[in-house]
């Protein structure tokens, strides 16, 4: 046998002990939970049923963390100076006498696999790669950082492990990069959760990766108190969530929430995002300046200017109460008014006091038969005059009720935005505000700031009876539960998902950070009280027209946290071929930009060509065994779809929707379109520099017109 033959036959052993003990647990780990649902539900008080969903819930997630970790479970080992030996993988395992078999490359002990370097070697001897494919071993490679001599009994093989592991092909979805994190990664992976974490980058320097291993990290180090309150990473389109979906839960984490910004937890109900802004009247819609134009228009809704006298008849005796006082009163409740709907039921309160020293003062009712204040404030409440005057005066407004005046023109948009934005904007903005027109994003932020401005609508006063009728069904569904495994398991998972329905979260993640808009901030900012922050992102990629508006808002949102700033310097994505052509972009977007330092070649020039597409397309399909990508302007989308015959390796996208992805080899179509998209040319030179290092092997841009401006020579 060779030496590589004889090292890998030597960490097969400790894999195949590895994989032994993990079928072990998982055979425990099911027991229990077929144990703890086994339990049947009609016998029992509701303490020991609810204990008994609490072990089935326990059971249930340890069997979901032993089930994803059979791929890679082994990928690594640590030779110390002492002799100790750790082999490093997704997943901590100990023999039943407590003795370690893996350690997870969460623990302090594997921080070394991913720190130590020639420079500082951290006690590591030898650090080495293992490569698996399900439970065999493929491949090592080692680097030595200390003096072999101290490598009893072993061999050094192999080379480049990294380089051929961050030059694999892609597939449809992101991997997880446990096995290759590199230092300055590693650094912002374990960087400490005291307040807020801004990671910078260039394209390719694997930003959303941290961003994602840094929540694996941080749900090991405190996971009760993670888990107790939630964690949720926010990306910007439903089709970059779908990309990185996969990363968490293969490092064994399946209880984060992701969500795009258009879905993100407790919006209004019923909304549903088809449709992205143009950049025109994105600058309108996500800006900040578009909050006092909101609350215009509550105003504008919230009741009638002139407020008229209220009569009332109580047991005979007229009320009488001018509207000139209770116009006066409105407008002392409205000056501290947190919210509209708050607002109103302040203003209830101020007017039933305003009635009842009325009521009392008036000589028509008998002392015996004026009851209490509290009587006649119900009375005053249920009483159908006083509900009709208040409707006219300050009624309840729901945020889709007043989203829908905004776009029927309800709403005099002019009139009420006229002091933060010129007619051009607001005419943009009613254009694009047409009853039916399809939903965005940013139609999502603008309801959510609604729902702030508005607050919640009143509860209706309790009903006795719907108690006792409620109490009733209550006990008929006790009485005909039913009591199969599968229904038993069924509501476990229900249950847990109700408990995972926080309404602000303990950590917040927000990967393509130079792209959330001001209002986004805001709505961002309300799921993340107290919460703490990992935000990753580059400003040269922003396609936002003003980034100091968007550095503004992100400041304004982590005011109260402290903030600490990691940049990542290497490129390991894009080749140095490619990444000379995009640092040519990055050049005329800021002459003063430092690019990532590209850390591979493919050998391999960008091709620029007038095209056809469809030829352009099927080169790279040959060329390439991953994934294949088209990114052009968003006009063009449609139709070049329907032009390029389906290939389950190929996908179209416009260059919004391809914020965050790569792609094995990449076609941009029309580049020169997709900077007159931007509202202004600094704006679509930033978004054309994204479309541009997109791709990990082969770039070739397809366009019309001369792309000398993009050669080398240029």
């Amino acid at each position: 046998m060779s030496t590589l033959d004889t090292e890998i036959a030597r960490e097969q052993e400790q894999v195949d002990r590895a994989h032994a003990r993990l079928e072990q647990l998982r055979g425990e780990a099911a027991a229990r939970e077929r144990e703890s649902l086994g339990v049947s539900s009609l016998t029992g008080s509701p303490q020991s049923l609810y204990e008994r969903d609490v072990q089935a819930l326990a059971a249930a997630a340890r069997r979901s963390d032993l089930d994803v970790a059979g791929e890679g479970l082994v990928f690594g080992r640590l030779d110390l100076l002492d002799g100790t030996v750790h082999h490093i993988g997704r997943l901590g395992l100990r023999t039943e006498q407590q003795d370690p078999i893996v350690v997870d490359w969460r623990a302090p002990a594997a921080a070394a696999f991913y720190r130590a370097t020639a420079a500082d070697p951290q006690q590591v001897v030898r650090r080495r790669t293992i490569t698996t494919r399900g439970d065999r071993v493929r491949g090592l490679e080692d680097e030595l950082l200390g003096d072999a001599e101290h490598l009893e009994g072993t061999s050094v093989v192999g080379d480049a492990a990294f380089l051929a592991a961050v030059s694999r092909e892609r597939g449809p979805r992101m991997r997880d990069i446990v096995a290759t994190i590199q230092r300055e990664q590693d650094e912002a992976v374990r960087a400490p959760d005291d307040g807020a974490l801004v990671v910078t980058g260039g394209p390719g320097t694997g930003k959303t990766a941290v961003a994602l291993h840094r929540v694996a990290y941080l749900m090991y180090a405190k996971r009760d108190w993670y888990s107790r309150r939630g964690v949720l990473v926010v990306g910007p389109s439903p089709v970059f969530v779908d990309y990185i979906g996969a990363v968490l839960p293969a490092l064994g984490e399946t209880s984060v929430r992701l969500s795009s910004l258009g879905q993100l937890p407790h919006l209004p109900t019923g909304l549903v995002v088809t449709a992205d802004d143009d950049p025109a009247v994105a600058a309108v819609k996500g800006s900040a300046r578009i909050v006092p134009l909101l609350r215009r228009a509550v105003r504008q809704l919230g009741g009638t200017r002139h407020v008229p006298d209220l009569e009332l008849l109580r047991w005979g005796s007229g009320l009488l109460l001018p509207g000139a006082d209770l116009a006066r009163r409105r407008t002392q409740v409205s000056r501290g008014a947190r919210s509209h709907n708050g607002g109103r039921q302040a203003y209830v309160t101020a007017v039933v006091e305003a009635a009842w020293r009325t009521f009392t003062r008036s000589p028509g009712a008998a002392r015996e038969e004026q009851g209490d204040r509290e009587d006649f404030g119900r009375w005053l409440r249920a009483d159908p005059a006083f509900e009709k005057w208040l409707e006219q005066v300050w009624p309840v407004l729901l945020p889709a009720e007043v989203f829908a005046a905004l776009r029927d023109g309800r709403v005099d948009l002019i009139d009420a935005g006229s002091a933060a934005f010129d007619t051009d904007e607001l005419w943009a903005l009613q254009a694009a505000w047409q009853t039916g027109a399809p939903l965005t994003s940013l139609d999502a932020a603008v309801l959510d700031e609604l729902a702030e401005l508005l607050g919640a609508p009143p509860e209706p006063e309790p009903d006795e009876d719907a108690f006792d009728e409620l109490a009733e069904l209550d006990d008929l569904a006790r009485m005909s539960e039913v009591t199969t495994f599968a229904d038993r398991n069924r509501r476990t998972q229900r249950n847990l998902a109700e408990e995972q329905d926080y309404r602000t979260f303990a950590h917040v993640v927000v990967d393509e950070a130079q792209d959330v808009a001001p209002l986004q901030w805001r709505m961002l900012a309300r799921r993340a009280r107290g919460a703490t922050w990992t935000i990753v992102g580059d400003w040269v990629q922003s396609a936002w027209p003003d980034v100091e508006e968007v550095r503004a808002a992100m400041t304004t949102t982590l005011a109260r946290s402290r903030v600490r700033e990691t940049v990542l310097t290497t490129n390991y994505r894009t080749g140095t071929e490619v990444a000379a052509l995009a640092a040519r972009v990055l050049a005329r977007i800021d002459p003063d930009a430092v690019p990532p330092d590209a850390v591979r070649s493919t050998g391999v020039e960008p091709v620029l060509t007038g095209g056809p597409l469809e030829a352009a397309v099927a080169d790279l399909l040959r060329e390439v065994s991953g994934t294949v990508g088209v990114i052009c302007p968003r006009g063009l989308v449609a139709g070049v779809r329907a032009a390029l015959p389906p290939d389950p390796r190929l996908q179209v996208l416009d260059t919004w929707q391809a914020k965050g992805l790569e792609f094995d080899g990449c076609v941009v179509l029309a580049p020169e379109q997709v900077v007159a998209e931007g509202r202004h040319p600094a704006a679509g030179l930033r978004t054309l520099y994204v479309a541009l290092t997109r791709a990990t092997q082969r770039l070739t841009v397809v366009s019309d017109e001369p792309l000398d401006w993009l050669a080398a020579h240029s």
